[in-house]
C-alpha cells in the first residue's frame, strides 16, 4: 500500500499552514519564527501546493473540473 501520494502531501502542507497561521495566539518567537517569517513560510507552502498540482495535472489542471471522490 502506497500512502505517500500527492493527496497526502497536500494534507501535510495544509496541517503545517494551519499550525503557522491558525494558532494566532501562540508565541512562535520561542522557536525563532516572527510574524513576517511565518507569513513567508506559509506563502512558500501554498506555492508548493500549486507546483505539486501543476506537475501532477499540468497548468490546465488548475482550472479543470475535478472528478468526484470515490468512496471505499
Amino acid at each position: 500500500m502506497n500512502w505517500v501520494n500527492t493527496n497526502a502531501a497536500h494534507n501535510l502542507i495544509n496541517v503545517l499552514i494551519l499550525l503557522l497561521t491558525g494558532l494566532v495566539g501562540f508565541d512562535w518567537t520561542l522557536f525563532g519564527i516572527d510574524a513576517a517569517l511565518a507569513l513567508k513560510i506559509t506563502g512558500v507552502l501554498a506555492l508548493l501546493k500549486i507546483l505539486i498540482n501543476v506537475v501532477r495535472d499540468g497548468v490546465a489542471g488548475l482550472v479543470r473540473n475535478q472528478p468526484a471522490v470515490e468512496g471505499n
